[in-house]
């Protein structure tokens, strides 16, 4: 991203502050976040089941829930 559409965005921003409210709150309505803390023992098995990128980096804890959750969701539908 160029530093003049940085620019520009940044004073856009500043000076419509309602209509970034308002667009923030339809975002947020729309996609919720989740919050929760999982047992000692839930941590310990999802650091066991956490992959790798091709550069070593461990995937981050929403892409692990996800990828579980969507696991389990496939599991349930065929009736396990």
């Amino acid at each position: 991203m160029s530093d003049k559409y940085k620019i520009s965005r940044k004073r856009w921003n500043e000076s419509n502050p309602e209509v970034l409210k308002e667009a923030n709150a339809k975002y947020n309505a729309k996609n919720p976040s989740w919050g929760f803390r999982p047992s000692t023992e839930l941590r310990e098995w999802l650091e066991e089941e956490r992959w790798e990128d091709d550069n070593g980096n461990p995937e981050t804890n929403a892409a692990l829930l996800t990828r579980k959750l969507e696991k389990l969701m496939k599991l349930e539908q065929e009736g396990y």
